[in-house]
């Protein structure tokens, strides 16, 4: 008989939350459970058994650190998975403190997702996922490598390994490949790269359709493709 770990997911019912379910649930002894507030999670506590719970934020801020430590005074062990796509620094100085906490930035490594939870589950150290992001408001241009529709979209926000976009019309799915075009107007010069949807929104808080993309490597591009023919 399998023996499964419990996962409790918080988060609104959006595409990234589905992306991480389903990216834990490639190990098949992981089943995520998802709730829609910290009130519901808390509720289903006493009556559910919880090998780690679960946070997608949009932004995790120094105000959600309650989320966190009030689990951990009520006595709760478990680990604790947090996703975001903007972390502030000051939150993330204060987390970093927490056992058994571990912070991935959005996009994230698809193939890291549940070796994570793993090495939290074995007790092994686990470095947090995070890059040093810059914030900008810059516009872009994303050729889709397949079909080649051209959708415009600004980056507000870019780090070493991809970057958060909002897009002005047209959508991107989870796993297409894309080529970012960004002209920087300050040193008259265009930027070309090669990157991959991680997760895609169709509605954010603000209305726009938004997604996360994943710079990529050349070898890789090309690797991506092949496995798709």
């Amino acid at each position: 008989m399998n023996s499964f770990y419990n996962f409790l997911l918080v988060s609104r019912k959006t595409a990234d939350a589905e992306l991480i379910k389903q990216e834990i649930e490639r190990n098949r002894l992981y089943r995520v459970h998802t709730v829609e507030t910290a009130q519901a999670a808390l509720d289903n506590l006493p009556n559910t058994e919880i090998n780690c719970y679960v946070f997608n934020f949009g932004t995790f801020s120094i105000d959600k650190i309650s989320l966190v430590t009030d689990l951990r005074d009520l006595g709760y062990n478990f680990a604790i998975v947090i996703f975001a796509s903007f972390v502030q620094k000051e939150a993330y100085d204060t987390v970093k403190k927490i056992e058994r906490v571990v912070l991935i930035e959005k996009p994230f490594e698809s193939k890291d997702v549940w070796g994570i939870c793993q090495k939290i589950f074995q007790g092994r150290k686990v470095n947090q996922r995070i890059f040093r992001r810059f914030y900008t408001n810059q516009t872009a241009q994303f050729e889709k490598s397949g079909s080649g529709e051209m959708i415009d979209g600004q980056i507000f926000n870019l780090s070493r390994g991809g970057a958060y976009v909002e897009l002005k019309s047209g959508d991107v799915k989870p796993g297409e490949m894309v080529k970012v075009s960004v002209k920087l107007d300050e040193v008259a010069k265009s930027y070309n790269v090669d990157a991959q949807v991680v997760w895609y929104s169709p509605k954010t808080s603000n209305g726009m359709a938004a997604a996360g993309v994943r710079f990529m490597k050349s070898g890789d591009v090309y690797r991506n493709l092949l496995t798709k023919l």
